[in-house]
Order: structure tokens, then C-alpha cells, then sequence
């Protein structure tokens, strides 16, 4: 009897001290994920050149398509991302509360062509910073790939656009 007591005891110790472990990690100042609910999520994407909306992927549901002529390049293509109300946002826009964007974290767009022997991206930050929330599509030679926009927070894939069609075309 003493030894199951004593296992009992050792059970509850251990249950409450991780309690009070998980319980000291809830606050986001001590939290070096932070505190997902200071962000909106993404639950889409518009993908735009000029003042032409080409693109638009809001769920899993896509409408429109990137096009190319072969030996050009498209862009800039600039990024806005659809909260669940539909709501277009991006990260640095804090009056429709997306995530944060601060020196202490670090929000990113990526762009992940499927086939890049066919077209390729360069994120348009290196062009300056007007373009940070944008990209160019470059034509390597003609055809069909896809390619999806991703969000990175600290990182990591926050979201991940469904496949967006892209035609690279010869001369026209």
C-alpha cells in the first residue's frame, strides 16, 4: 500500500508541475511563438498587375490564371492575401488585423513555382521595398506549370495558396 501511494503521489506531482509549466507558457511575453490570435489568418489570395485583378484563389477554389509571353517577364505581380471574411490584407496592414510585422518577427512571401526549367520567380524586395508584397514571373521556355504563394511566419508556412495556373507562351 505505501509503495501504490507513493506512485500516486509521485503521478500528482508530476501532473501539477506540468500544468503549471503549460499554464506559465499562455502569455506571449514569455512565449517565443507568440500568441496566434493577434494574427488574421489567410484563408486566400489576389494576385494582381496593374490595376487587373488576374488572379484570385479563396480556398481551394482558383479563378484566373498567370500568363507569359516567352522571352518576357510579368510583373510586378502584387500580393494580397483574403482573411475568412474575404477581406483583402497584408501583413504590414494593421487596420485589418493580419499578422504582426515587427522587428521581432518576421512575416515572408515565398513563391514556389512547380516546374522551374519552365518559369521562374524573383520576389520583388530586391527591386525595393514598394514591391515587398509582390513578384516577378520570368518565361524560361514555353508551357503549362503551376505555382502557389506561400506565407512564412518565423519561418514557417502560415499558409499555402492552392495551385495557380501559369501559361508561358510563344511570341505573340
Amino acid at each position: 500500500m505505501f509503495r501504490s501511494l507513493n506512485s500516486r503521489s509521485t503521478l500528482c506531482a508530476l501532473a501539477l508541475t506540468c500544468l503549471f509549466s503549460f499554464a506559465g507558457c499562455s502569455n506571449s511575453d514569455d512565449n517565443p511563438a507568440g500568441d496566434d490570435g493577434d494574427h488574421a489568418e489567410a484563408f486566400g489570395t489576389a494576385l494582381i498587375v496593374g490595376s487587373d485583378t488576374l488572379v484570385i484563389a479563396d480556398g481551394n477554389v482558383v479563378t484566373g490564371s498567370l500568363a507569359v509571353t516567352f522571352p518576357d517577364t510579368l510583373g510586378p505581380i502584387q500580393v494580397w492575401f483574403l482573411d475568412e471574411d474575404g477581406e483583402w490584407f497584408r501583413p504590414e496592414a494593421h487596420d485589418h488585423g493580419p499578422l504582426a510585422s515587427s522587428e521581432d518577427e518576421v512575416v515572408e512571401l515565398d513563391v514556389r513555382i512547380e516546374n522551374e526549367a519552365m518559369a521562374s520567380a524573383r520576389l520583388g524586395h530586391e527591386d525595393g521595398e514598394e514591391w515587398e508584397w509582390a513578384f516577378y514571373l520570368n518565361s524560361i521556355t514555353t508551357g503549362t506549370t503551376t505555382l502557389r504563394i506561400a506565407l512564412l511566419h518565423e519561418g514557417h508556412d502560415d499558409y499555402v495558396s492552392p495551385q495557380i495556373p501559369v501559361v508561358v507562351t510563344d511570341t505573340p
